[in-house]
């Protein structure tokens, strides 16, 4: 749902209209070094895809953002159909983006509770469970296309993409539904996921003598995997968070539709800068990119 700049002073817009260009360009940028790097690591990987296609879900997401800061500017464009494909494809990627986070911390869990199994279903395995993760969300995302629809406002003439067709008992039961599913239970997962691997690494490092190299070696190669996570689901929790729960919060007329819920979707813009970043920070100095091979 686009934002509207009524009533919002000049000075504001200018500062979130530069702080959106800096996030859409390094977004950008970011993403596609992080594709570049996957591309040329060819090995069978379970990582390599499941960071790659975090990239494109980020990459995606941050393309089709520009619609709807047009549209925070001046008005929408492209009609029904393009309000109709970008209101799907924002909401699936964000789905994707959070399931894919689900399935890097069951890769992990797997990896360090079970890594002979982990390797004999590693990388086919995974690829397969990519394909299936935008696959279920296309589909659970579908009643979007249906919800959307340009409006004409009476009052200023000016054109939007809003789901207000959609009724407000459809939206509450739709985004909570929504909210519940592939928010709160994916994310209590995580931590579930993060409390078991760093309960399990401890464990590993009483077995194994610290003078064993083996061991030693093994720990340190999931310990700076389980960071990389960890810091990714974070990010993930402190961006999407706000939007989330203003979004609910607005759908069932306990807050307004105003510059709050704008600056939460530009914190939501600023996730998919973050995540090549933190990429980049244990990659370099942990050597992360070892394991996108």
């Amino acid at each position: 749902m686009a934002a509207k700049n009524d009533g919002m002073s000049l000075p504001l817009v200018i500062f979130g209209s530069c702080l959106y260009f800096f996030a859409y360009a390094f977004s950008i940028m970011g993403n596609c070094f992080v594709l570049s790097v996957c591309y040329k690591r060819r090995g069978s990987s379970s990582l390599r895809w499941c960071i790659a296609n975090l990239a494109i879900a980020d990459l995606t997401f941050a393309l089709l953002s520009i619609l709807d800061f047009i549209s925070f500017l001046w008005t929408w464009v492209g009609g029904q159909v393009t309000c109709k494909i970008q209101s799907f494809w924002i909401e699936a990627c964000y789905t994707t983006s959070i399931m894919t986070l689900v399935l890097i911390s069951f890769q992990r869990i797997k990896a360090v509770l079970h890594p002979l199994n982990a390797r004999l279903s590693d990388a086919e395995g995974v690829k397969k469970k990519v394909v299936a993760l935008w696959l279920g969300s296309l589909v659970v995302c579908s009643p979007l296309l249906y919800a959307y629809q340009v409006e004409t406002l009476d009052y200023s003439g000016q054109i939007i993409c809003t789901n207000r067709p959609f009724g407000d008992l459809g939206r509450q039961i739709y985004y909570s539904i929504h909210a519940v599913c592939f928010f709160i239970v994916p994310l209590m997962y995580m931590i579930y996921a993060q409390t078991a691997i760093s309960l399990a690494l401890r464990s590993s490092r009483r077995v194994f003598p610290s003078q064993n190299t083996f061991a030693t070696s093994y720990m340190n190669r999931h310990r700076k995997v389980a960071k990389t996570l960890a810091a990714l689901t974070v990010a993930f929790i402190i961006c999407w968070s706000p939007f989330i729960i203003v979004r609910t919060l607005i759908y069932f007329h306990m807050l307004g539709d105003g510059h709050v819920l704008s600056a939460s979707q530009l914190l939501v813009l600023l996730n998919t800068v973050l995540d090549p970043i933190l990429y980049g920070i244990y990659g370099e100095n942990l050597n992360f990119r070892q394991y996108l091979r």
